[in-house]
This record gives structure tokens, sequence and C-alpha cells, in this order.
């Protein structure tokens, strides 16, 4: 009897402990957390963003197996929805039992936008599922993607390397141009001049396979949302320009604000997956590209300038070109730390492999 009776005291006196804690409510459950595959048939992005607030689980699956972002794909959400998830966290490349992916859902039966978005926003094209089909293969069978123009792309990336990390599905910001022939034009290349190394893609006149000049239109390679766009821009003087080289000289590295003095003006685009593109040495800045403004793959973002350049601080037009960059993240360039080689290579699955150089210098 005392044994029981000194149990009893251990099991109220734990149970106080608890509630003192706020673990065990008297007379209140936890909250339930939303159930997100009933919040996705809204297809609205607030409504998933406030279900993520209050805990509603972005990793669980629905008795077929798939996960939240598979689910939106096949039942028709925006871009929107799917850029929600994948900003929350999302694994883009995650499989079924089935080895689906949420791609493979898009190819298969979504909507062209869906696979574009997916392709930009980092999405691997090479994956099979258990039936030994890729994302080309099942879009054989959806006649909105077969006839698009991305399908070409997933025929052309289908059976090539894919390097996780990065995306596909961008278009070079000149019409009809290719990669530069020249490694000095890469990523990675150095730049003694200033003790750095280059962090885009240049786009010379005699490099790229159509002309350059200075005015020619500069294109954005993928939707996405302007970040920066320097409207006001004001040239540098030429001892300004000569004031930061020296600076430069003096470390062992380009200091980055000095780097971005050198870049001229500048627009920054933030795409799917959180990629961001800066597009250099501009002329000018189109009309309606301003911070939030939302740009679409091909619209004119600026033209073909030199500014940022000596040329441009010695008042001249001279030596025009489009420098291009790609970043993940704020410190990781596309070509950091890789040979030329690789870099084509890499470039190829970014800009497809019609954008690659006709020969290699």
């Amino acid at each position: 009897m005392r044994l029981l009776v000194v149990a009893i005291l251990v099991v109220l006196l734990v149970a106080g402990g608890l509630f003192a804690f706020g673990v065990l409510p008297p007379g209140e459950k936890e909250p339930e957390r939303p159930d997100l595959f009933v919040i996705l048939e809204q297809n609205d992005p607030a409504a998933v963003l406030q279900a993520l607030a209050e805990g509603a689980d972005l990793h669980g699956r629905n008795e077929a197996g798939l996960t939240p972002l598979m689910t939106a794909i096949s039942s028709g959400a925006s871009t929107a929805v799917i850029g929600t998830l994948l900003e929350a966290g999302a694994n883009i490349n995650e499989q079924a039992a089935s080895g689906t992916t949420a791609l493979m859902l898009a190819a298969g039966m979504g909507t062209p936008a869906q696979v574009i978005y997916l392709l930009n926003a980092g999405a691997d094209p090479t994956p099979k599922d258990t039936q030994g089909r890729n994302a080309a293969e099942l879009a054989m069978t959806n006649s909105r993607v077969r006839t698009s123009g991305v399908y070409p792309r997933l025929i052309d990336l289908a059976d090539r390397p894919f390097v996780q990390g990065w995306p596909t599905g961008y278009v070079v910001p000149v019409e009809g141009a290719t990669i530069s022939s020249r490694r000095s034009h890469l990523p990675g290349a150095p730049r003694t001049y200033r003790n750095g190394v280059h962090e885009g893609f240049d786009f010379y006149a005699g490099t790229v396979s159509v002309p350059i000049n200075y005015g020619t239109p500069i294109n954005a390679v993928a939707d996405g949302v302007v970040i920066r766009a320097d409207t006001e821009y004001v040239e540098l003087s030429l001892a300004e320009y000569q004031a930061l080289i020296d600076q430069a000289g003096r470390s062992l590295d380009t200091p980055p604000d000095i780097l971005d003095a050198l870049r001229g003006r500048q627009v920054w685009i933030r795409h799917a997956g959180g990629f961001v593109t800066r597009y250099a040495h501009l002329a000018a800045v189109a009309e309606n590209v301003i911070v939030g403004a939302t740009v679409a793959q091909g619209d004119i973002i600026g033209t073909t300038g030199n500014s940022g350049t000596l040329e441009a601080a010695q008042g001249t037009q001279d030596d025009p070109h489009p420098h291009v960059e790609v970043w993940r993240g704020d410190s990781t360039f596309l070509g950091a730390g890789l040979e030329p080689e690789q870099i084509w290579e890499l470039a190829g699955q970014v800009f497809g492999q019609a954008a690659l150089p006709p020969f290699h210098d």
C-alpha cells in the first residue's frame, strides 16, 4: 500500500512539473498543424506560406506517396506555389517510391511553364522512374510539353551528365550568340591588372558567332524579378578609375566594392531556385526594368556598353561587350574553381548545347 501511495505521488509530481513547463496544459490539446495537401488545392501561394508558418509538414507524403511539391505539380499548381514550396526548403529532386520526381510529373502531365520553372530552379532531368523513363521520355506523352520549346532542351539534357546545384533552361543574353571561344572571356580567368579573377562570361565581337556593338540589346536569360537596376549610374572619371585600379593593385585580391564599381552600370535578376544573374558594363537600362519588376525570359533588360572600364572613363564607346554572371547565393559564381573545359561543359547545361562555341581557343 505504501509503495502505491509513493508511486501516485511521483506521478503527480511529474505531471505538475510538466504542467509548470507548459508541456501538458490542462484541458488543451496541441493545435493541429494544417494539412498542406488540402491547402494546395487552393493554388494560393499566400495560403501555402501561412500553412507552413503554422507548422504544415513540407516533407510529408500523401496516400499516393507524393510530397507536397509533387502534389502541387500533379494538381496543376502555378509556378508561384511551386516557388513558395522550393523557397521553404522542398527537395526539388526527391523521388517517390516509383522513382518519379517533380520534373517528371511536370513533363508527363504538367505545363511547359512548370517544366521551365523547375529546370531554372535546378531540377535534374536525368533520373529515371522504375519503368526506366526519364523526363524527356515522359514528355513525349504530353502534347503541351512535347510541342513546346522546352522539349528539345529536355532531349538535349537526357543523356548528359548533370551538375546538381546549377540551373538549366536558360538562354544566352544576346540573341543567336554562343559562349565565347576564348578562355580569357570565361569565369575564373585571371585579371592581373586588378589582382583578381573574372566572374562572368564576356561576349565580344568576333568570338560569339554574332555581331556585338555598342547598343546591342541584352536579354534576360530566364524569368525573374529585378533586384538591382542602376538607372542613375554616373560614369567614372579617368582619375576615379585609376584610383580604383591603384587600390586593387595594393591588395592581394580585388576588394568587392572596387570590383562592383568596375562592373559599371548593372542589372541583377533573381530567378527560380534563388539563382541570380548579373548584367554588367551596360550602356543603358531598359525603361521598365526597375527593382521589383518581373521580367520574362528573352525580355530586353538593357543595352551593351563599356561602363566601368578604362575605355568608358576615357569617354569612348570602344570595346563594348555584355558581361553576364550566374550566381548561387552571394559567394559562388558559375565557373568558380573550374578549368575552361569544365566551364564550357557546364555552360552547355545552363544555356543549352547550341550555345557552346564552335571552336575552343
